[in-house]
């Protein structure tokens, strides 16, 4: 059989196997189509049960690309963790462009994955390398519930999922806020910003 008659035969085949093993309609069909790039390499003469060969072919790929993923998000969280961390040490104004867009991107994968309570608590904690003690006194909350956000808060950005929209707005003010609050050291009104534009938007709202 030739390559071309193979995916033309099992491509509905090959998708429905991607499709139970990803959940997400996309990526199986990138599967399929790099499963199908694969076997074009193949001299498919030899192959006895080829059904069979791009089976275990496909589920291997989806597999592989599972295990991708998975190391991309833990890069994700690590460099989050990175742009975020002893920001004194290294002063915006030392920073080059590609940096500074990487924090704002970090900054908005945040927002899109964590609540204000969880953005407010992780921000404190990994950026500016608050105790609890400290993290407490600003956000109004017990030790225990602010590690709990904490916790959650890794989870989520591990996780990948998004879960809000981003208002443009709230996220360049943010960015400014994140700026400031590294150059003079003064996290409360970070903090106070991340929970106040969610008043204000409130307020908005109601009239």
């Amino acid at each position: 059989m030739l390559a071309e008659q193979a995916i033309t035969e099992y491509r509905p085949l090959l998708y429905t196997v991607a499709y139970r093993i990803l959940g997400v309609a996309s990526d199986a069909e990138d599967m399929v189509q790099e499963t199908f790039i694969k076997i074009l390499r193949v001299d498919l003469s030899k192959i006895e049960d080829i059904k069979n060969y791009l089976i275990k072919t496909i589920t291997n790929t989806c597999l592989n690309h599972l295990e991708s993923l998975k190391r991309k998000k833990e890069h994700l969280v690590d460099n989050w963790s990175n742009i975020t961390n002893n920001f004194q040490l290294d002063p915006f104004e030392n920073w080059s462009n590609d940096k500074a867009a990487e924090l704002s991107d970090g900054l908005r994968n945040m927002m899109k994955r964590l609540t204000d309570a969880e953005l407010s608590v992780y921000l404190m904690k990994e950026a500016f390398n608050m105790n609890y003690n400290e993290i407490t006194e600003i956000a109004k909350k017990k030790a225990d519930h602010c590690r709990q956000l904490f916790h959650r808060s890794k989870q989520k950005l591990e996780e990948g999922k998004d879960k809000f929209n981003v208002d443009p707005e709230k996220h360049l003010q943010l960015y400014k806020k994140f700026q400031q609050a590294n150059a003079d050291g003064e996290v409360r009104g970070l903090v106070d910003f991340i929970f106040g534009s969610k008043k204000k938007l409130a307020k908005l709202k109601k009239s």
